[in-house]
């Protein structure tokens, strides 16, 4: 089902965020997203969404191969950098998508290959992985991994601190620009004192947006 995500905070996260995903029906809803820090939440179907409506195109299936770009997800850790973890699916457009997106833009491309530790996660195998969080060495499956982060679609981007600990949950396809963008709110380090429980994280990114000119004032 393709789901459109509605507004988070007010119309913060609509300002924010065009998030967009996929599945093979026509039928557009509204969901809100959640703002998920690191809080388990009871697990159920998860969905494909997008912004908002578009036309099924039969193409044909490419092997996007991001193995360049992500690291080994049998253990997830910092590495000492900030860390994105990407929950994908083999059905969805939008997470195929992203990955060109990461392929084609060689500066994001080198950013996430170099100055991030990147992990690829698929919602459609439990694996079993060993996750270092805060410190602490755990034997998890995917699925706990998904509760961990409150994993509710495809694509899911979790941008953590050096402590693997979440920064940031976007529930969704962004764009290069818009993604580039995140990383330089994430090394610059202005949600640094902010509540990561509550919306005034997205407010910062809001407003960092705006100064990076991806959104207008």
């Amino acid at each position: 089902m393709i789901k459109t995500f509605s507004k988070v905070l007010g119309l913060l996260i609509a300002a924010l965020f065009i998030f967009s995903g996929c599945e093979d029906k026509t039928v557009v809803t509204e969901t809100k997203p959640k703002i998920m820090q690191e809080k388990a939440v009871p697990q159920g179907k998860i969905e494909t969404h997008a912004a908002k409506k578009v036309e099924k195109i039969s193409t044909p299936k490419l092997k996007r191969d991001i193995s360049a770009i992500t690291q080994d997800n049998a253990k997830i850790s910092s590495n000492g950098k900030y860390a994105i973890i990407i929950f994908e699916s083999s059905t969805c457009k939008y997470c195929d998508q992203l990955k060109d997106d990461m392929l084609g833009d060689s500066d994001l491309k080198n950013r996430l290959s170099n100055d991030f530790s990147t992990y690829a996660l698929s919602i459609d195998e439990n694996k079993m992985h060993l996750l270092d969080h805060q410190g602490d060495m755990s034997q998890v499956d995917t699925k706990t991994l998904i509760d961990i982060y409150g994993v509710q679609a495809t694509p899911t981007l979790i941008f953590t601190d050096k402590q693997t600990k979440s920064i940031l949950v976007v529930p969704g396809y962004m764009g290069p620009e818009q993604f580039k963008a995140t990383l330089d709110f994430v090394e610059s380090k202005r949600w640094e004192g902010v509540n990561r429980k509550t919306g005034d994280i997205y407010k910062e990114l809001k407003q960092f947006y705006i100064k990076k000119g991806i959104l207008k004032g």
